[in-house]
């Protein structure tokens, strides 16, 4: 629009019209003067000065709108009629065909508003980053955005990680607290920011505090772009994860240390999944086996157990995984990849995560080989020892077994005798032949019985263990005995307890023990004259196993020989081994029962031992 100026005293003069303008033609006014500063003008000349507008717009009736500004200047330019309408103090707008004085704030209102609202929120986002940035838990620092990264400014969290105020980190680059190792990374990813090969980039580093220590970071570094007024800056997020670095290093010592231990191990170690498979083996083991890794890997452990002790060890394993026990331990048989056989020693333990689920299992077998055979070697060999003992112990009974065994011979004899004569008579007394015939039946059996109890204890076997009753043991060696009692002149008492739970043991041997602690009790009797000579045998319960007791009334046990007695070799005795009593434990200790002695409160002594029940039914 071409700008004219029109001038009457101080002068009047016509603008273009301006956003103020425009927003009050929105607003369905017709028409606006703008006037400066004019307390020139009197108030009684008011009215004539807006008649004077009246006229000079309608005369203007082909401009929507027009600015007009009055002002005491003789010889105004345009850039002073210009400034006059920025600096306008009150404005005269006709709307409907009536002309108004407003304040100009009054038509230029919804621009200001939008000014303020733009204002306003731009402090509060300059206060919401500012309070982000000083409170921040981790590091927030602005840097120059070009290659040297000088320090701008760094909230108080950075000043505490490395111990620089806000003064001393300004002078400083990025490059001064890095590590020296870790500079050449840094400077090759910042380089690549400011060239624009990247948006940002993250970094595990080392900076330097001011103590000279090193210190863990993790940096997020991004470029903010620069503006007409504000250069371009590097912002960095830095963490500090010393601390994480130190478990890291510490798990990974952790880790070292356990590789190191499990390939060196000198016991086979095997981490297997629920299924039983090893996902991961030493080498010990599979030297043990004669497998690879690779072959164990797809093998449940059940594939490489003795077929015998498999059911076992996967009872075990299942129980493990379902919670029933932590871990176990089992002495079992293993079938190499040759075939040949090989004893470990295996305990298992479970590993669960946070919500107790098995995440897998660890196996740790010691081969054994050697000590088995090396026990049953001492088995076989204090088998046969025991053997030797026991034709000992049945040649000292000789006497009496003979005489067993003479007792119901000579009774069948009589017997036999009696019904001949009974027969040869004219009218044969047939009730009583029948009674001895009778009669030589059960002396018959009699004496098979001794005969087989002798030739039981005389028989070298193998150990066989079955479910026994104590009692019948018992009663087998006092069938035995009976003559050497009546011939030592001691009083056997029994006192057998009812009903005691069944044991798993082989007769024999038990025979073989009682056999002996009963001997030693009237051996140790055999000097006593001034009291009655008395053996008690008596079992009973005791806590899950059953208890034998075997008490005489001898001379006692010396005190100073106690801790000896179940030596070998060692005897009181003058023609004695010192074998019976040392025997005698090892037999009741492979039953997993336990033999010992103790002075009775009176005269002589008694010795006890201990057998565990076996409660899976009756024997």
């Amino acid at each position: 629009m071409t700008s004219k100026f029109f001038r009457r005293g101080s002068g009047i003069s016509r603008t273009p019209p301006s956003i103020p303008s425009v927003a009050a033609l929105g607003r369905g006014y017709e028409g606006l003067r703008v006037g400066a500063q004019i307390s020139w003008l009197p108030a009684t000349q008011w009215k004539a000065f807006c008649d004077y507008e009246k006229a000079l717009s309608e005369s203007l009736t082909d401009q929507p709108m027009t600015r007009l500004c009055a002002y005491p200047v003789e010889a105004p330019g345009v850039a002073e009629i210009l400034d006059v309408a920025r600096t306008h103090h009150f404005s005269l707008a006709r709307r409907h065909g009536q002309w108004d004085v407003f304040e100009a704030s009054e038509l230029d209102r919804p621009n200001e508003k939008i000014r303020r609202r733009d204002e306003e929120q731009l402090r509060k986002s300059e206060e919401r980053f500012r309070a982000v940035f000083e409170n921040s838990a981790v590091g927030i620092v602005l840097q120059s955005g070009d290659r040297s990264g000088r320090f701008l400014a760094a909230n108080a969290a950075y000043q505490r990680m490395l111990g620089y105020s806000a003064e001393e980190l300004r002078p400083l680059t990025f490059m001064d607290i890095t590590y020296e190792e870790d500079r050449e990374a840094n400077r090759r990813l910042a380089n690549e920011l400011l060239e624009g090969k990247r948006q940002s980039f993250d970094l595990i580093k080392r900076n330097r505090r001011k103590d000279g220590t090193l210190m863990w970071v993790s940096i997020h570094v991004s470029l903010i772009p620069g503006t007409q007024s504000n250069d371009r800056l590097f912002m960095s997020i830095v963490d500090d994860i010393t601390e994480r670095k130190r478990a890291e290093e510490a798990l990974s010592r952790s880790e070292r240390q356990f590789r190191a231990l499990f390939e060196e191990a000198a016991v086979g170690i095997a981490l297997c999944d629920s299924a039983g498979r090893p996902f991961e083996s030493n080498r010990k083991l599979e030297q043990m086996l004669g497998y690879s890794a690779h072959e164990l890997r797809g093998m449940p452990f059940t594939a490489f157990t003795d077929p015998e002790d498999a059911p076992a060890d996967w009872s075990l394993f299942t129980d493990l995984l379902s919670g029933k026990r932590d871990h176990y331990h089992i002495e079992k048989r293993y079938r190499r990849k040759d075939g040949a056989l090989l004893w470990g020693d295996l305990t298992v333990y479970i590993v669960r995560d946070d919500r107790g689920q098995p995440m897998f299992s660890i196996g740790m077998v010691q081969d054994i080989t050697d000590r088995k055979r090396a026990e049953q070697a001492l088995q076989e060999a204090q088998a046969e020892l025991a053997h030797v003992a026991r034709v000992t112990t049945l040649g000292e009974m000789a006497a009496s077994i003979a005489h067993e065994l003479n007792q119901p011979l000579a009774a069948i004899v009589a017997d036999a005798n009696a019904s001949l004569n009974w027969l040869t008579k004219p009218h044969p007394d047939l009730d009583g032949v029948r009674e001895a015939l009778t009669a030589i039946v059960q002396d018959g059996h009699r004496a098979a019985d001794v005969i087989q109890r002798t030739r039981q204890l005389a028989t070298k076997t193998d150990p066989q263990k079955v479910r026994l009753q104590v009692n019948d043991v018992i009663e087998d060696i006092v069938a035995l005995i009976g003559t050497e009692l009546r011939g030592r002149e001691v009083s056997l008492r029994l006192d057998l307890a009812p009903e005691l739970l069944p044991v798993l043991g082989d007769r024999v041997q038990l025979q073989q023990v009682l056999i002996n602690l009963v001997m030693n009790g009237m051996e140790a009797m055999a000097a006593v004259g001034d009291r009655r000579r008395e053996l008690l045998i008596r079992s009973q319960r005791d806590a899950g196993q059953v208890l034998v007791v075997v008490q005489d009334s001898g001379t006692g046990i010396d005190p100073d020989k106690m801790h000896r007695m179940f030596d070998a070799f060692f005897t009181t005795k003058p023609s004695g081994m010192g074998m019976g009593l040392s025997i005698s434990r090892s037999i009741i200790e492979a039953h997993g029962g336990r033999l010992w002695a103790s002075p009775n409160a009176g005269p002589g002594a008694t010795f006890q031992f201990s057998l565990p029940t076996d409660s899976k039914g009756e024997a």
